[in-house]
């Protein structure tokens, strides 16, 4: 497979932005590195030519940390374990349980594979990478609320739990350069247009909750597991998400409560998140609308949308 040349991107000389944009991965460098999100099965290449490119040795990157195991935050993660078995993988409890299911697996293939043929069309790989046969996703060590990931040379990142968005959902924060992962915590987010599109595929209460924890940091940047980096005001970015969401379910309610049908308006929804991105299939974000509606209607009424 060859690939099109795509830079790292230097966001402080200790953590670097890598694979593409609607794709991205972190690598976090102290005296260890920490590789932040699980890439996808085209990105890996990718993500191992641009370590290359900063010169940084593959044998000093000693763990890879997830935000979440949906499909499309995974795909890289057996490449890795193959070619760098080393390499330590983490996540919370949840998330390894779910990793360890079949089910997933076969999903994880499909959503890869649909990847990668959109990378394809759009100029980003020549050909599709060969799949890695007899995986499985070997996770090292559990995360928790207040664990720390020591990487030497005074970049420590604290975790915290935000699920919401999936159940396992983790974000992180390093104190030294107050550098924030959030991950998919705060939905999909296209800073071009300044527009959201909340994510809360597990549950409304616990998304909106996790986004208030996040506010509490001393944040002046923020990562996300789509589109890049956030470099403005943390905390505004984060009352943007919550009050996005706020309007989100409560145009949901009220179209439902004046009888419009579930499926008609998740249709709708589906139309505008493709109107932002092409990194899904069009049923996949029909799926996620419907869900987000059952969501809305099961425990809305227990949400509090202040900050």
């Amino acid at each position: 497979m060859t690939i099109k040349i795509l830079k790292p991107i230097e966001v402080t000389p200790n953590f670097f932005q890598l694979g593409t944009f609607e794709f991205p991965a972190y690598l976090s460098i102290g005296e260890e590195g920490m590789i932040i999100e699980g890439g996808t099965g085209p990105t890996f290449q990718i993500m191992i030519d641009q370590i290359r490119y900063l010169g940084i040795d593959i044998k000093r990157i000693k763990y890879i940390v997830l935000t979440h195991t949906h499909p499309d935050h995974i795909g890289a993660l057996p490449h890795f374990q193959y070619h760098y078995p080393q390499i330590e993988l983490l996540t919370t409890q949840m998330g390894a349980k779910i990793l360890s299911k079949k089910e997933l697996h076969k999903q994880f293939l499909l959503v890869d594979l649909g990847i990668a043929q959109l990378m394809k069309a759009k100029g980003e790989i020549d050909s599709l990478p060969e799949p890695v046969k007899d995986y499985q996703f070997r996770v090292d060590r559990i995360l928790k609320e207040g664990d720390r990931i020591d990487l030497g040379c005074g970049i420590v990142w604290n975790v915290y739990e935000t699920p919401g968005h999936s159940p396992c959902h983790i974000s992180l924060f390093e104190e030294k350069e107050k550098t924030l992962i959030i991950g998919d915590a705060t939905g999909f987010y296209v800073p071009q247009k300044d527009i959201f599109w909340p994510n809360y595929f597990e549950s409304l209460h616990k998304y909106c909750e996790s986004i208030r924890k996040l506010k509490k940091l001393d944040a002046i940047r923020a990562a996300l597991s789509h589109n890049g980096v956030i470099n403005y005001d943390i905390k505004a970015h984060l009352h943007k998400a919550l009050k996005a969401t706020e309007r989100y379910h409560f145009e949901l309610m009220e179209r439902l409560n004046r009888g419009e049908i579930a499926e008609k308006i998740a249709l709708e929804k589906a139309r505008f998140v493709e109107s932002l991105t092409d990194i899904q299939p069009f049923k996949v974000m029909y799926d996620l609308c419907e869900l987000m509606i059952k969501n809305s209607v099961s425990n809305g009424e227990k949400v509090l949308f202040e900050i």
